[in-house]
């Protein structure tokens, strides 16, 4: 491809390249920062290719930029000519004449004009990839492109930093409303800022109930939540929140209407907005948008929760779903560290944990790896919670459940006879599998409505 002037430094000047040169003999920040992206065909004359190119030689021998002593020695070894003479006398002018503002100038434009030629190349290999039917690698290659860092921290220095890590490094939680989820050993308060949380349970498990309790406790500990929900809508999602928070039956909401409205009204907790999408509609973007626009409409929120990651659209095109999945789930833990929130979602088990007492962390569907870029994973069967990860605390630890779907409440207790309950009546059927059993299909239905 041939380069034109907006290809390269032409309009920006012989003595503009000079200080790029200059700078990166000078300045070793800066010569780390362009390194990688200064390309010789930037340069518009040989003799300022030539030395860009000895100067990268000499360091990948050396690992350490040259001298102008070092620069002018290699240079001396040309041939006699006009490229020998005109590099000796580009050295002499950068050596000698020595303007700071102008360096700084151009330290700035070069680095800005190497990132745009970065994205701009990523830009023409997309149309060509996106000819070839080639979709899940444009999202890489323009990523790829934005990978230009400028940062030149060096890092923690881990000895000097005890105290510092003591006073300044803490975990702002969010509380999930279980006290044994937020207990010390186990969350230690909540899930946190930039962390990703997931609980999986069979097809109808109810895995919405559980993320509308993870709301709930969010709100009552003064959290703003914001909740996306795909499959069910917003309404239903807020009948729901009715319940929880109200102790109302979801469907006695309507008769009971004033009774709701004054409880509702006493509530002392946070803020909730309810977005739905239909599924596979939304993509990571689609949130990161939405989420702009309540930012600016005064809306701060402080936990995210996503009904449900599966049901999600990828950024990229994969021919295989467990793919897809993964970079969804890759996703939505870029965001939790972007947006410096935590964010509970959820996921569905296979076939083979629907029968399960305890489903544990292998009975992922479709994609294992889900698993692996979450925070914390949890199950939930008929009758067991099961930790199957918790970087923050204990895992594989087993909880039983209690759940009144018509109120939308579930709890957690480490009762050994506990399990599913709605009252009085799965009291009486604890004891016997087959009751328990019918009990669930029933409760299955329930969920569903």
């Amino acid at each position: 491809m041939a380069h034109t002037d907006v290809d390269s430094f032409q309009s920006f000047g012989p003595n503009f390249q000079n200080c790029v040169l200059q700078a990166a003999l000078i300045d070793r920040e800066f010569f780390e920062k362009i390194f990688e992206t200064l390309k010789e065909e930037y340069f518009t004359s040989e003799a300022h290719k030539s030395i860009w190119l000895e100067i990268r030689k000499l360091f990948n021998k050396y690992n350490a930029a040259p001298t102008y002593d070092t620069l002018k020695s290699e240079i001396s070894q040309y041939p006699e000519g006009e490229l020998k003479e005109s590099a000796i006398n580009v050295l002499l002018d950068i050596e000698t004449k020595v303007n700071r503002q102008e360096i700084e100038y151009a330290k700035d434009k070069s680095l800005e004009f190497c990132k745009n030629q970065s994205m701009k190349a990523a830009i023409l290999k997309s149309v060509e990839l996106l000819q070839e039917g080639k979709f899940e690698e444009i999202q890489k290659t323009i990523e790829d492109s934005l990978k230009i860092s400028t940062e030149q921290d060096m890092g923690h220095d881990y000895f000097d930093s005890f105290k510092s890590r003591q006073e300044i490094h803490s975990r702002v939680t969010v509380p999930t409303g279980f006290p044994l989820l937020d207990a010390n050993e186990v969350l230690d308060g909540g899930l946190a800022n930039g962390e990703l949380g997931a609980v999986m349970a069979p097809t109808g498990g109810g895995k919405s109930f559980f993320l509308v309790n993870l709301g709930f406790g969010a709100l009552a500990a003064g959290k703003n939540v914001i909740h996306y929900t795909f499959e069910l809508s917003e309404t239903h999602v807020g009948n729901r929140y009715d319940s929880r928070i109200t102790g109302v039956p979801t469907k006695e909401l309507r008769s009971r209407m004033v009774e709701a409205e004054n409880k509702l009204a006493r509530f002392m907790g946070g803020q909730l907005f309810i977005k739905e999408y239909p599924p596979k509609v939304a993509t990571i973007n689609t949130i990161k948008f939405h989420m702009g626009r309540l930012l600016s409409n005064g809306f701060d929120p402080d936990l995210i929760i996503i009904d449900y990651g599966d049901l999600m659209r990828s950024r990229r095109g994969y021919d295989q779903k467990r793919f897809e999945l993964e970079s969804i789930f890759e996703d939505l833990r870029a965001l939790s560290m972007e947006m410096k929130l935590p964010i509970w979602t959820a996921t569905q088990s296979n076939r083979e944990g629907f029968n399960d007492d305890v489903i544990t962390i292998d009975k992922v569907g479709e994609a294992i790896n889900k698993a692996m870029v979450v925070d914390f994973f949890g199950t939930f069967s008929q009758r067991k919670f099961h930790i199957g990860k918790n970087r923050m605390g204990q895992a594989n630890v087993n909880y039983n459940i209690d759940m009144d779907p018509a109120r939308a409440f579930i709890d957690l207790n480490e009762n050994v006879t506990g399990g599913i309950t709605i009252g009085e009546k799965v009291n009486n059927m604890l004891s016997d599998s087959s009751s328990m059993k019918s009990f669930y299909r029933t409760f299955k239905d329930e969920v569903k409505e």
